[in-house]
């Protein structure tokens, strides 16, 4: 009671949640992302206005030992938000403001807890893009975006948010402020200490406002969806239409389990008249009539080259739309329905094949019986491997079986030179894995960077390291 009274007195009885007087599905949803395998086990849910609130929180809570969690959207899928052993969350929500936008620089200043579809809002209103985009930015929130070092679906133009940020301001877990200037673009004085905390999912710093670049929008895009027989050729289709003169913004694939998953969730129509093993999604930019010329040549080339079965090019703004939602809507559709074991990975797209094989033969080989949902941004190499629980079996010896499986993936991963963790970080899930794609050496100095920003280990304790 102490601590909730102390905590009351630095906001106020309002935004101060305990477990006595909330509704505790209500209470835990706070302590929890999308991940299914913890328990949520907060004690105290607290929602601060603005950048001095968190400091004090912070401050209260490293003088008083108390562990915190940040809280954003929640939309991540390794344990990275989650609130097992009695953290406070400290919940960025109510911190959803515009701080300030430069027409003359490109640059818009949020608050982290801004909605990432509300920033892209904003500044479209302005004439400008926020290229950072993913089926997420309905809910997540643009700080947690930054903690995870988003990628998303045009990775393959834009590059990850990490190229995007230009200044942060940020709570360390002492509970002093860093500001990280965003008005300039230029400044070579020394470290920039920034991007440490880009990525670094709330473990050394809890991000409040965020600077972030803009750029302008697209003037106008087709999407082309085909179907391919074989994954080699998706693989060479990229090679075409990326070295081509057409802008390609992104490059998408799945499976024919994805497609079926989708369809039946979503009501879909099939996007062809005979199925494939793969299909793949790509959008250029077209500004001009004869970049149109250049579409056409381009579908005409993989086609002439039996590179895809299928394919057919967006007519409107609505086929667009639908177009993507076969692909966007596929972690919903198997989020419902189905208990399903995530991993978020990046092979080198040389590699990708051959690992895709070996990956198939050797959840055949041990775990018969387990269905595959393939999909990812084929631009970075990025994939998210789906493994489908069997109706027949339950979810505790689903999940024990695929932790006996991670190891081995992950050796495979590592033989291909990829990473363990693509875009959502490793949060609880994978820290027992992290040496997987990091060498001792490396982990060593992330603890010491560790010890230097948050000395009393209350930040997102367990997460990473």
């Amino acid at each position: 009671m102490k601590i909730k009274n102390e905590l009351i007195s630095i906001l106020d009885s309002e935004r101060v949640l305990s477990k006595e007087n909330t509704d505790k599905s209500l209470f835990d949803s706070y302590g929890l992302d999308r991940t299914k395998v913890f328990e949520p086990k907060a004690s105290y849910v607290v929602f601060p206005i603005d950048t001095a609130e968190v400091a004090k929180i912070v401050s209260y809570a490293y003088q008083n030992q108390l562990k915190i969690v940040p809280s954003g959207g929640r939309t991540g899928y390794a344990g990275g938000a989650v609130a097992k052993d009695g953290e406070m969350v400290v919940s960025l929500s109510k911190m959803d403001k515009v701080i300030d936008f430069d027409p003359f620089f490109g640059s818009i200043s949020v608050q982290a807890g801004m909605i990432t579809k509300n920033v892209h809002k904003t500044v479209e209103e302005k004439g400008f893009y926020f290229p950072v985009d993913f089926a997420a930015t309905g809910s997540s929130h643009i700080g947690g975006n930054i903690a995870t070092n988003a990628g998303g679906v045009r990775v393959v133009r834009y590059g990850l948010i990490r190229n995007w940020v230009l200044g942060l301001t940020v709570v360390v877990g002492t509970g002093e402020i860093l500001e990280f200037n965003g008005n300039i673009l230029k400044n070579n004085t020394g470290y920039d200490l920034k991007q440490l905390f880009i990525g670094s999912e709330g473990t050394l710093g809890i991000i409040t406002e965020a600077t972030l670049k803009l750029t302008t929008p697209p003037k106008n895009t087709s999407v082309l969806l085909v179907s391919v027989k074989e994954f080699k050729n998706i693989l060479e289709l990229y090679k075409t239409t990326h070295g081509s003169s057409l802008p390609l913004l992104a490059f998408e694939f799945f499976t024919d389990f994805c497609l079926e998953k989708v369809k039946a969730h979503l009501g879909l129509n099939d996007p062809f008249h005979s199925k494939s093993e793969y299909y793949a999604l790509l959008e250029f930019e077209v500004k001009e009539e004869r970049d149109e010329e250049k579409l056409y040549s381009i579908l005409e080339n993989i086609t002439e080259r039996e590179l895809i079965l299928d394919g057919s090019l967006s007519q409107n703004s609505r086929q667009k739309e639908t177009f993507w939602k076969y692909r966007e809507g596929i972690s919903e559709s198997l989020s419902l329905g189905h208990t399903v074991h995530k991993n978020d990975i990046s092979i080198p797209l040389r590699e990708m094949e051959f690992f895709i094989q070996k990956m198939k033969e050797l959840i055949e080989q041990k775990y018969q019986g387990y269905e595959i949902a393939l999909f990812g941004h084929i631009g970075d190499g990025n994939l998210h491997i789906n493994i489908v629980k069997p109706q027949n079996q339950g979810d505790n010896v689903f999940f024990d079986t695929c932790k006996q499986m991670d190891p081995l993936m992950f050796e495979l991963i590592r033989s291909h030179k990829g990473s363990i963790s693509a875009e959502h970080g490793i949060g609880l899930l994978k820290k027992d894995f992290l040496g997987y794609s990091r060498s001792g050496l490396e982990i060593d100095y992330m603890r010491d960077i560790k010890n230097v920003f948050d000395p009393g280990k209350i930040l997102n304790p367990g997460k990473i390291l």
